[in-house]
């Protein structure tokens, strides 16, 4: 069962943690993990309509658009990209 004052709290404050990486299964974390390091270590700027497309069609992850656009430009301003 699930713990009322849990729910009550993440209704007050917002879920925490970071969506999009929640999202991410074991079997897509390889993909993930190669992802993000072209962008930090490599510097390479990633279409998010593109990952999105492969992460639902490659592993049935359903994460809107624009969760992962805003998910990459952050990650890219954060790494100077």
């Amino acid at each position: 069962m699930t713990n009322i004052d849990e729910l009550l709290n993440e209704a007050e404050h917002g879920k925490k943690g970071n969506y999009v990486e929640d999202r991410i299964t074991p079997e897509a974390e390889p993909f993930w993990i190669a992802l993000k390091d072209r962008i930090v270590k490599k510097k390479i700027k990633m279409r998010p309509y593109v990952v999105h497309r492969l992460l639902h069609d490659e592993f049935g992850i359903e994460i809107s658009e624009s969760a992962i656009r805003r998910y990459l430009q952050k990650l890219e301003r954060d790494n100077n990209v």
